[in-house]
């Protein structure tokens, strides 16, 4: 378990991290609250260790701003004080201090408090886990129903997810952005729901009226997803993937940055996939095909950006759909 500890004395630093490192910790240990602050900004602790009298930022502050920034992850911070008085001890754990322990340390009691602090992590992490799996058991059932209504490709929703996370990474964005882009953009399209079969499921091009109709898939998408928070995500993108950056698109007829990063992503990741995809009434582009078609819509129905982003990581997508594409014979169940 990774555990930082920051103490500005030295000796106190030397003894914690020795004695961690025996328990099989892997100690990252810091001099000063700043330097404390900085490394949790960059990696997460499930274990978090703070001196409170640090010259500068203190360890209650520290432990007071991370609380206050509210991370998704569990953190189990415990102060380390000389303060004895019981109102200090109140004032720390009403920062958000999980537990503290006083100087001078006594090993048995440093011993005790570690066991407990390990007890509640793994329990936390045991707890999320679970509910983590439960959530993706939703998405899931979610994303399948939207596949039961589209019957271009059985795994189509699933690639449109990957492929998106693929692209977000591209671009830099963050790990925690990439990965609920893979689990929400494959609902992309789950407002079909709302569209009757013999307009969505035509053997052929789309009339004019039937394809107003089709339109309406995105704010039924919208409607069935917002005011939940959990789906927030999966709501934009399900509202806004088919905006086009030079405003053209529906249903807003939003334009450039206007259209949420999430929706321009997953505008790409979908027409790349559908493009590549045999339909009932037109054959599959090749990769090449694809690209370039998506590259000549630069800057008019896709931001340039994300689009970069495609032909820098084109391989990857090629393979990726080359691994899972198996085409469906008939569009008709």
């Amino acid at each position: 378990m990774k555990v930082l500890l920051a103490d500005d004395d030295k000796m106190m630093r030397l003894y914690f991290s020795r004695y961690l490192e025996k328990r099989n910790f892997e100690v990252k240990a810091c001099a000063s609250g700043e330097e404390a602050w900085e490394e949790l900004q960059k990696s997460y602790y499930p274990l978090v260790m703070l001196d409170w009298n640090m010259p500068g930022m203190t360890g209650a502050e520290v432990c007071e701003r991370l609380k206050q920034k509210g991370s998704v992850d569990f953190q189990y911070v415990i102060l380390i004080t000389s303060r004895s008085d019981e109102n200090d001890v109140v004032d720390g754990l009403n920062k958000g201090a999980d537990d503290y322990i006083t100087k001078p340390v006594i090993a048995a009691e440093l011993e005790a408090r570690l066991n407990a602090a390990e007890r509640v992590i793994d329990y936390e992490l045991q707890l999320r886990a679970k509910e983590k799996e439960v959530r993706l058991a939703c998405y899931k059932t979610l994303t399948e129903l939207a596949e039961t209504r589209d019957h271009e490709s059985d795994d189509h929703m699933t690639r449109v997810g990957t492929l998106s996370s693929l692209l977000a990474k591209q671009m830099g964005m963050d790990d925690d952005f990439c990965e609920n882009l893979e689990i929400f953009a494959p609902m992309h399209d789950i407002g079909k729901v709302g569209i009757p079969d013999g307009i969505l499921h035509v053997p052929r091009s789309l009339w004019n009226q039937e394809y107003e109709v089709v339109k309406l898939h995105t704010t039924i998408g919208w409607q069935i997803l917002r005011g939940k928070p959990a789906f927030e995500l999966a709501a934009l993108i399900a509202y806004t993937h088919h905006e086009h950056w030079d405003g053209t698109g529906y249903p807003r007829h939003l334009k450039g940055d206007q259209i949420p990063l999430c929706g321009r992503i997953c505008a790409v990741a979908d027409c790349y996939d559908s493009l590549r995809s045999i339909k009932s009434y037109g054959t599959a582009h090749s990769h090449k095909q694809a690209i370039d078609w998506i590259t000549m819509r630069s800057g008019t129905l896709f931001d340039p950006e994300v689009v970069n982003a495609m032909n820098t990581v084109s391989r990857k997508m090629e393979k990726l759909f080359n691994d899972t594409y198996v085409p469906m014979l008939c569009n008709h169940p």
